[in-house]
């Protein structure tokens, strides 16, 4: 598990000065992403419509949400399969099962 996602689940427990280190390490990352994906658009290898910020972000959101519900079910195949299809989708490829 993502140390920051439980961390965020936690949220409204937390001290101010660790909330602040959370929100940070969640702006930091979506910031890389949004690089690496505008440079991924640029040279033609990722295609998403909307900004990079706003993709960055979804994909963030959509990790986290798929390691927290894969947990319960102690099924990592759960996680890997939601992060094969955002990957996927970026790409312009389908997924096919095997």
């Amino acid at each position: 598990m993502c140390l920051c996602g439980m961390l965020a689940a936690e949220y409204e427990t937390l001290s101010s000065p660790i909330r602040n280190a959370v929100v940070a390490f969640l702006d930091d990352n979506e910031a890389w992403l949004a690089v690496v994906l505008e440079d991924g658009r640029e040279d033609g290898s990722l295609r998403f419509s909307k900004t990079a910020a706003d993709t960055a972000r979804s994909i963030v959101s959509g990790l986290e949400g798929a390691m927290l519900v894969a947990r319960p079910y102690g099924a990592i195949e759960r996680f890997e399969t939601a992060a094969a299809q955002l990957l996927a989708s970026l790409a312009g490829t389908e997924i096919t099962k095997s």
